[in-house]
Formats: C-alpha cells, structure tokens, sequence
C-alpha cells in the first residue's frame, strides 16, 4: 500500500479529510505559487527598466532637479522605483505566509487542533510564525496527518495531563485524585475589577478541560461555555460572590478572586484517571522483595519478574538530585540502591567518599569494577543494614512500586548525621496522593525535617523518566536533619 493509499485509509478510520480534498488544496497552493513567482519576476524586469528609463531621462533634464515638496509624489515615485524591493525574499514570505495559512486550516478541518492542549496549539501557532515554515505539499501534508493519526492517542494523553496538572498537583499521579474532590483555584479573578486575572492560563485551561470532557463524552466541544458561563455570572465592574453551573463543573467564586471548582460528572472524572494511568504507566518496580538477600538474584526463576525490573537514573535526573545535595569535597555519602551507579558517578565528581549498596550481585560487581579509592561498594539488602549516624548526605532513587519508597527513605534517614542532607527521587504521588500512608509519609517527613523554612517536594520535569520506558511524574524530596 502506498503512502497515499495507506493516509486514505486512516482518515476514512479517523474522520480526517479526504486525500482528495488536500490534493486540491496542493493544487492550488502551486498555481498560486507560480503565479507569485511570474508576478515577482515582472516586477523586477519592471524595476530595472525604470532604472533604464532614469538614466534615459537623465539627458532631458540634464540634472537639473525641479524643486517639490509632495510627500504623495516622492511615495509614487518610490513605489515605482520598487525600492526595497528584493524578489527572492518577498516570493519567500508569500510562500511561507500561504504555507502557515494552509497548515492552520487543515489542523482546524480536520480536527487535529481538537487533540492538542492551549500549551500544543501556543507552540504550533509560534511554529508558523517563525522564518522555517514546512512547504505544504502533498507529501509533506500526507506524511504529517499520517504521523498525528499514529500520535493521536498520545497526543491527546500528553494535553489531558498537562491540562488536568496545571489545574491541581492531585492529577500529577494517576491514583491521586478522588472522584468528587473539589479544586481550589487561587486568584482565578481580580479582586479589584472582578473579572479575570491579568495573566491568569485558567481561560485557557478551561477550554482544554471543556475539549477533554467533550471528547471523552463523545459530543463536540462547544469551545469557551464554560468561560461565558461564569463571566454571564459575574456583569458588572468589582469584586463579587458568583456560583456558575455548566454541563460538567460547578464553580464558585469568592470576593477575594479565589474560586472552588468541583467536576459535575463522576464517569468522566473516573475516565480521565483511566487516562491518566494509561498515560503514566506502571510504577518503577521494586527491585526485589523486602526480605530477600543477594543469592535469590543467582535463582532468578524464585523472584517474581516484576522484582526483577531494573530502572536506572536517567543522567538529567541524577546531575538535578546530587546538585540539590548540596555535596563537598571530603563529605562521607550514602546511595543505599545504587544499581549501575548513575547516581554514584556524579557524587564521586564531587570529591566525596561514597559507600553505594546494591542488592544485585552482577551490578555490585560491575560497581566494584569501577576502581576509585573512594567507593566503597557493598552487595546487601540495604533493608537489612543497622543503621548508624554516619553520612553527610544521602541520595537514593528507591524503588517505586507500590509504596517501598517509604521503607526505603525512613531507613535511610536513620543513617544521616544531624545537620545532613537526604534527597529522594520519588514518585509524584509521594507529594499529593491522599491515602493514610501518603499522609502518614508527609506528616512524619515534616516533622523530622529541620529546614522547615524551605520547601520538602521540587518537581523533576515531566517524562523524566520517559528514557526507561514510564512517563511517571517524579519529585525530588529534600530533607535535613
């Protein structure tokens, strides 16, 4: 099956316009193309025969200039003169203005822009307002659409996270948010004029919710309701109380500009946490079982596959979590689940003596392979170590699955030094999920951290971990002693 062939068949499937229907779009791109092209020329053979005719009349007035002061005349005889005129560069922004007006309707006619979040149609608009518009041929057009057909579930996902993140931080974990749980927005509107926010994105992430729940419903979205809504709520100059009722949220405004939002339909909401979990994927799994020892590793038929698992930490994630450390030449640091050592390389870089554990007797080794007189490599269960006051710092990425990471931070903690420094790679769910143990988690991490001044939880950027294979949202968790 061709290319052609194989685009027809999947906009039949998806409802996308017809190859014909671009086909005829194309067409007309190049004849009018052509048209500009033979226009441009023409001017330009105009332009130097002015020219010739100047010097021509050169002889007539024998420079002799005639003294005018119509501004209308000498903007004539400008134009006629072309000046400024540059043939190739203006046939270049024609080109390129047609091609950014060709790609906007064919994203709106075929409903792509319906998949895309307010942060993916802001980039896609800045893309053809810049000077490298792609030329919209036919190949390129079918080459396109049939990418965005294959992309279309994730680009969808991708809008449905960063829409529902940018509302509350619950969404950051796909368990995170419970179905009629309310969402706290501050300074949706002014507190002085009563309208929207100077600078506030919520119009815009209302739209995207709106497109979200519409498109999970199965009916069209009808684009800014529920921003007519609340602003037919609210007429009138100043500070005001307003309640807005739409087809999925209720919101209630305050005086102070800060509004309450509850989502209105209980199917839709469980459907964007399906998503999400689609989304996010499977958590990082544990390593091994919480009692095993290194020798189950030599058996690997007794270890459920799901122990065996290995995610290591991706560079950026690892050069952001020691640089958080805060790490000194001389310091005395701890990574209790080293795995290949993608945190224990960038701490040695840092002049410290590190003590790295791993349960797995092939990554130990390949650790101890590594000479450095200041590694120390231990294979061990870290679990099963007493603990002793002795590190200045810690720096671990534990193991996410289920919520392991809790045995694995509390232990660790027990071998910081007072006055240390412990930072976690941790799942974003450690930050905002709602469970008794979540809370649990943060309660006593708040307790134990002494620079209550600074925040515990930094957000690493999303799909940090996309290189291994999961696009879960992580957090670094910073505590001191």
């Amino acid at each position: 099956m061709s290319k052609h062939e194989q685009f027809e068949a999947t906009a039949a499937a998806t409802g996308l316009v017809s190859m014909q229907f671009i086909g005829r779009i194309c067409d007309a791109r190049i004849a009018a193309l052509a048209k500009f092209k033979t226009a441009s020329e023409a001017l330009s053979q105009a332009f130097q025969d002015v020219a010739a005719a100047e010097d021509i009349a050169t002889a007539a007035h024998g420079g002799h200039a005639a003294v005018r002061y119509s501004t209308r005349d000498c903007e004539h005889i400008d134009r006629l003169h072309g000046k400024g005129f540059d043939p190739e560069a203006s046939f270049n922004a024609v080109r390129q203005t047609l091609d950014a007006a060709i790609w906007t309707r064919l994203m709106e006619q075929t409903g792509s822009q319906s998949m895309m979040d307010d942060d993916e149609r802001r980039r896609f608009a800045d893309n053809l307002r810049g000077d490298d518009v792609p030329e919209a041929t036919l190949e390129n057009v079918s080459a396109t659409f049939q990418q965005l057909c294959a992309d279309a579930e994730t680009i969808f996902l991708r809008g449905l996270v960063r829409s529902f993140t940018k509302l509350d931080r619950r969404f950051k974990s796909h368990d995170g948010f419970k179905v009629g749980s309310r969402v706290i927005i501050d300074r949706l509107m002014s507190s002085d004029s009563g309208s929207w926010s100077y600078g506030s994105a919520m119009e815009g992430t209302f739209l995207d919710l709106e497109r979200i729940f519409a498109l999970l419903e199965g009916v069209q979205p009808a684009a800014g309701a529920t921003r007519r809504a609340i602003e037919a709520d609210r007429s009138g100059w100043g500070p005001k109380q307003s309640e807005t009722m739409t087809r999925y949220f209720k919101v209630r405004v305050f005086k102070n500009g800060n509004a309450h939002l509850w989502m209105m339909r209980d199917d839709l909401v469980q459907k964007v946490n399906r998503k999400l979990a689609d989304y996010y994927g499977e958590v990082l799994a544990d390593a091994a079982p919480k009692d095993c020892t290194p020798d189950i590793f030599k058996t690997r038929s007794s270890v459920p596959s799901k122990n065996l698992a290995f995610y290591p930490t991706p560079a950026a994630v690892a050069e952001t979590a020691v640089e958080m450390a805060r790490i000194s030449e001389g310091m005395r640091v701890l990574e209790p689940s080293a795995g290949i050592g993608n945190l224990v390389w960038p701490i040695l870089a840092k002049g410290a003596v590190v003590d790295a554990v791993e349960i797995h007797p092939d990554r130990a080794a390949a650790l101890q392979g590594r000479a450095s007189d200041r590694l120390n490599v231990r294979c061990a269960n870290f679990l099963s170590l007493t603990p002793r006051e002795d590190y200045d710092r810690i720096v671990l990425n534990p193991p996410f699955e289920g919520v392991h990471y809790f045995d694995h931070v509390l232990h660790a903690w027990a071998f910081l030094k007072p006055g240390g420094r412990l930072v976690a790679i941790l799942p974003a769910s450690a930050e905002v999920n709602e469970t008794p143990k979540h809370l649990r988690f943060r309660a006593w991490a708040e307790k134990a951290d002494t620079n209550r001044w600074g925040r515990m939880f930094h957000d690493l950027p999303p799909e940090s971990f996309k290189e291994v294979g999961v696009n879960i949202n992580t957090v670094l968790l910073s505590m001191t002693k």
